[in-house]
């Protein structure tokens, strides 16, 4: 018995210990996730999400064992569905795919710093755009009308699980405003939701 009591404090001190980081340590974390997103004004006409898998990879830069700058390059699949806007008679459908570039500060927290919150700003570079007008024709191309560059709020809450002490796994939400609209026309806000998992190394 005193064996699996040795083996149980044994793993857990490997499971949470070492991730308390050092100024200039940096993190490289590959994330995957899926995600959702509304326009802001369709939230309010009950309009259904678009889902989405969310890629990309983050790089933190530590100032102390609490405080991290964190950016990145995230591919994010946004839109709407079956917008029902009341000066509109018919339902639109929009879906817009981005190169988003987070750029944010993590506060890290806990007795190993395992949690950690990030907020900040991003910036979101359009890689394709169509839309439906429900005229019978299905999506077609729309980007002549869509805003090649939208501006965002981002932000979320997560939590790393140390493997050793050169990576962790990581499991995450992260969320975003965007305060430009996504096309000219339409006037529509994006607001986009992930959770995303990711293998985290310190380099």
């Amino acid at each position: 018995m005193k064996y699996l009591v040795c083996a149980a404090l044994l793993i857990s001190s490997l499971l949470c210990s070492g991730q308390i980081r050092e100024k200039g340590d940096i993190e490289l974390t590959p994330i995957i996730g899926y995600s959702g997103a509304y326009q802001l004004d369709g939230v309010l006409f009950d309009a259904s999400s678009v889902t989405g898998v969310q890629l990309g990879v983050y790089g933190s830069y530590f100032f102390n064992n609490r405080w991290s700058l964190r950016t990145g390059a995230l591919y994010q699949k946004m839109g709407a569905n079956n917008v029902d806007f009341p000066l509109i008679p018919d339902e639109y459908s929009e879906r817009t795919n981005y190169i988003t570039v987070p750029v944010g500060i993590s506060y890290h927290f806990g007795s190993e710093r395992n949690w950690y919150i990030n907020y900040g700003f991003a910036i979101s570079f359009l890689t394709n755009a169509e839309g439906d007008f429900n005229n019978g024709v299905g999506f077609v191309d729309i980007n002549d009308i869509a805003n090649s560059t939208q501006f965002g709020l981002g932000g979320g809450l997560g939590y790393k699980f140390e493997i050793s002490p050169r990576f962790s796994l990581l499991i995450e939400n992260y969320n975003l405003i965007g305060l430009t609209s996504s096309t000219e026309e339409r006037q529509g806000k994006n607001f986009f939701i992930s959770l995303n998992i990711g293998a985290v190394f310190k380099l």
